[in-house]
């Protein structure tokens, strides 16, 4: 703030005034509002947002929001994330972390909170479906009013001990087969698939879907591949059905339903005895 009164209202003392630089060429407040009105309209007019930490203990996480602040770089959506309180956030930042189950094999990347974000995801949408049987949306809003309405949560909730036991299973049945694995969206996937494997009592074909899903996605690769070529694809199904809901809209509870209802119909069919071990839609 104290920035940005400088600029606008500079002490008469000063000798160099803050100045931004359009087209070039530095300029002043008084100067921008002189020269170039309406441009000088747009600056004054701008909305701010401010972000309030009531509390925060993690000392390296106070260092980095000011070195952001110094080179003026936005947080991200799981940065914001953590600055909340309350049980969700405990669980997805400080019991799970960075090092969760599964995720930790995942090539998602460990800085700035990418893995922790993925699993708030999950959170949101495991909930609902136990709820209600319906996916939601996850974007930063919806995980924000997530985390309040859950602040009070008892940590050993059906809902977090059933996560808990996904992940668990899910680190012993994919082992190193989560490399494959480099996006939100495919990790949420994976999970809410092993996790209805879980509740139907079916968590022994969790390894089997870990093997399905690996060459699922390195098919889809070896697609994408063929039309960054402006080649025709082997497999248009996989990319039609599946890849097409990663892409687009990734957070939207249709694509996370179509998703689902993918790899429903396609695991299924990877297993059966007539079509054992191959991917719908190959040729």
């Amino acid at each position: 703030m104290a920035t940005l009164l400088n600029f606008f209202k500079p002490e008469p003392s000063t000798d160099s005034p803050l100045t931004v630089r359009v087209a070039g060429e530095k300029y002043t407040y008084k100067r921008l509002r002189l020269e170039l009105p309406t441009l000088a309209r747009k600056v004054e007019e701008y909305q701010l947002t401010f972000v309030i930490y009531p509390q925060v203990d993690d000392e390296e996480f106070l260092r980095e929001i000011f070195r952001r602040l110094q080179l003026g770089v936005r947080l991200n959506s799981g940065e914001l994330l953590k600055s909340h309180m309350g049980t969700i956030r405990d669980f997805v930042y400080k019991e799970m972390g960075k090092e969760a189950p599964f995720l930790r094999h995942t090539r998602l990347s460990e800085k700035r909170f990418s893995r922790q974000f993925t699993l708030a995801q999950i959170c949101i949408n495991s909930f609902s479906r136990h709820e209600n049987g319906h996916f939601v949306r996850a974007r930063y809003d919806d995980l924000e009013e997530f985390f309040k309405k859950n602040y009070n949560l008892n940590e050993d909730d059906e809902n977090l001990n059933r996560i808990r036991a996904v992940l668990k299973t899910m680190e012993k049945g994919f082992g190193q087969k989560a490399e494959s694995i480099s996006s939100r969206a495919v990790a949420v996937s994976a999970y809410l698939f092993c996790e209805q494997l879980y509740v139907q009592k079916r968590q022994s074909q969790i390894e089997e879907f870990a093997k399905f899903y690996e060459k699922l996605l390195h098919q889809i690769k070896e697609n994408l591949k063929l039309l960054t070529k402006f080649e025709k694809p082997t497999n248009t199904t996989i990319l039609e059905e599946f890849q097409k809901y990663i892409s687009q809209a990734s957070v939207e509870p249709y694509a996370v339903k179509r998703r689902n209802l993918f790899l429903e119909n396609a695991f299924e069919y990877f297993v059966n005895p007539k079509t054992k071990g191959k991917i719908i839609g190959a040729k």
